[in-house]
C-alpha cells in the first residue's frame, strides 16, 4: 500500500466519525401570545402575508385549547367506554376553520348501546338551522319534539326502530349532535341534561 493510499485511508476513518447521526429539531407550534406578537411584528414590518399566518397559529392554539375544553365538558355515563376522534396536532387548516367550524367527535359504547356525539363549533352554516328550530310545527310535523336548555332549543326525533337523534342549538353558532341505539329519549335526555349544556358555555359561550 502506498503512503498516499495510506494517507486517504487514515484520513478518511479520521472523517466518519463527523458523519455521526443527525436529526433535525422539530419546531414547537407558536402559542397564542407568541404568534400574536409575530403578527403585530409582521404588519408593522409591512409584511401581510407573515401576519395572517401567524394569525393562523394563533387561532390553531385557541381551537386546540377550545377542543379539550369540549372534551372535558362532554358527559361521561356509567358503564360507558368512549373514544375520542384523533386530530393532527396542527388543527383544521384555517379554510376549514372559516368554511365549517371546528369538528370534534366521540363514542360511546356498552354493550348493545351506543352514542356518537358530534360538536360543531363556530361555523357559519348553523346559522341556516336557525330557521328549523325557530318552528316547532314544522319539528312536530316531522315527528319531532322540541326541547329547551334555558335560552339554547333542541331537537329530539326518533332514528330507526330503537335509536335517537338529539340536536341541540347553542348562540346560532354550534350544533351538538347526537345519535344514540339502544338508549331511550329518557335516558338520553339525562346524559344530555341541562348541566351538560351549562358546561359548554365556558367553550361555546358568547360575550355579552
Amino acid at each position: 500500500m502506498s503512503t498516499f493510499t495510506k494517507f486517504l485511508f487514515v484520513s478518511t476513518l479520521v472523517a466518519l466519525p463527523l458523519l455521526a447521526q443527525e436529526r433535525k429539531a422539530v419546531k414547537k407550534p407558536a402559542t397564542f401570545p407568541e404568534a400574536v406578537e409575530q403578527a403585530k411584528k409582521a404588519v408593522e414590518e409591512d409584511k401581510l402575508g407573515a401576519a395572517v399566518a401567524a394569525l393562523q397559529a394563533a387561532i390553531r392554539d385557541l381551537q386546540k385549547k377550545q377542543r379539550a375544553q369540549i372534551l372535558t365538558a362532554l358527559p361521561k355515563p356509567e358503564g360507558f367506554e368512549f373514544r375520542d376522534e384523533e386530530v393532527d396536532d396542527k388543527g383544521q387548516d384555517a379554510f376549514n376553520l372559516a368554511a365549517m367550524g371546528l369538528t370534534i367527535s366521540r363514542r360511546y359504547e356498552n354493550g348493545d348501546k351506543s352514542l356518537s356525539v358530534e360538536v360543531t363549533a363556530n361555523s357559519p352554516l348553523i346559522q341556516m338551522l336557525g330557521m328549523m328550530f325557530n318552528n316547532p310545527a314544522l319539528v312536530e310535523a316531522q315527528g319531532g319534539e322540541m326541547v329547551k336548555y334555558g335560552v339554547h332549543k333542541a331537537i329530539l326525533t326518533k332514528s330507526g326502530d330503537d335509536g335517537q337523534e338529539l340536536q341541540i342549538l347553542m348562540h346560532d353558532a354550534h350544533l351538538i349532535k347526537i345519535n344514540s341505539q339502544g338508549v331511550g329519549a329518557d335516558d338520553l335526555l339525562k346524559i344530555f341534561d341541562q348541566a351538560f349544556v351549562d358546561r359548554l358555555e365556558k367553550p361555546l359561550g358568547k360575550n355579552g
